[in-house]
């Protein structure tokens, strides 16, 4: 489950009034907004851990084994 949200957009009587400050603030809002896509796509794809690998790291733990044994 990933736990990135998107941000809120502000409400417009929250924006700055000077334009070119608004425009900044507008393209930092996109900017943030593709970063936390790419995170979520980052957070969707990544491998959970198998249950294979817990089942053996569980019977090298009974063996007396630690993680380094099974490399």
């Amino acid at each position: 489950m990933t736990a990135i949200r998107a941000l809120p957009s502000l409400a417009n009587n929250d924006r700055p009034r000077n334009a070119s400050v608004r425009e900044q603030l507008q393209q930092l809002e996109e900017v943030a907004r593709e970063e936390i896509r790419e995170l979520q796509q980052l957070a969707d794809a990544r491998p959970g851990p198998s249950r294979a690998d817990e089942e053996l790291l569980g019977l090298a733990w009974d063996l007396g084994l630690d993680g380094e044994a099974l490399r």
